[in-house]
């Protein structure tokens, strides 16, 4: 089976092929083998591949640099076609797009907090209770 490139702009709303094109700037290819970055199925690897939409984006730019890495600007009889300003675009959008992919949240161990680590544990109840009772209104 031939590698397709498809793309319609009314399935772009959908986290599938199509909106990944648009977002990488894949949406013009005649003839496809030639000038799309990447084919249908090779998009549809990587997004089934990763569960985040930023983390299979970052994938499928690693992938068109790989891919375009060796090509050369080419020009014939007048007609030209230049692959380092694509490639160009790509690497700016893939240092983008990998800031924002190994950006990391923290996450607090649970049994730290509830005090099963071996030690006491971080929160416990009235800790915020001031002894003194300054600042607190007292009943009469």
């Amino acid at each position: 089976m031939g590698a397709s490139y498809n793309y319609d702009p009314a399935k772009i709303e959908g986290a599938g092929i199509d909106r990944m094109r648009l977002e990488l700037g894949d949406t013009v290819f005649n003839p496809g083998k030639l000038t799309a970055a990447l084919c249908d199925e090779e998009y549809a690897a990587i997004i089934k591949q990763h569960k985040r939409w930023k983390k299979a984006k970052f994938k499928c730019l690693e992938a068109i640099l790989m891919r375009f890495a060796h090509q050369v600007d080419v020009n014939v009889d007048g007609l030209s076609y230049s692959f380092s300003q694509r490639v160009e675009f790509w690497k700016k959008l893939y240092d983008d797009t990998k800031k924002d992919v190994n950006v990391a949240v923290p996450i607090a161990d649970p049994r730290a907090l509830n005090g099963m680590s071996g030690g006491p544990p971080y929160f416990y109840e009235d800790m915020n209770t001031n002894p003194r009772g300054i600042g607190v209104k007292k009943e009469k």
